[in-house]
């Protein structure tokens, strides 16, 4: 029974596509992913040398945390 090592991690090329296309329609650039974690915004990567990875669990974490309840700004005071 083989098991991959790494299979629960996800390179920031495939990331950036899977994610634009999945919410936009379009793929996403590395550059934004990049961005968004220069400014904190962005899922927890794993460096491993120059690489950089992303666990999924942990991405799916973040998207879930992105979540809002949404306020009704149409009765602000």
């Amino acid at each position: 029974m083989a098991t991959e090592i790494a299979s629960n991690f996800i390179p920031r090329k495939q990331l950036a596509k899977e994610l634009g296309e999945r919410l936009r329609g379009r793929p996403y650039s590395e550059f934004t992913l990049m961005a968004w974690e220069r400014d904190g915004k962005g899922p927890p990567v794993t460096r491993v040398g120059r690489d950089v990875v992303y666990s999924i669990p942990s991405v799916q974490k973040w998207l879930e945390a992105q979540e809002s309840a949404g306020q009704d700004n149409s009765r602000a005071a």
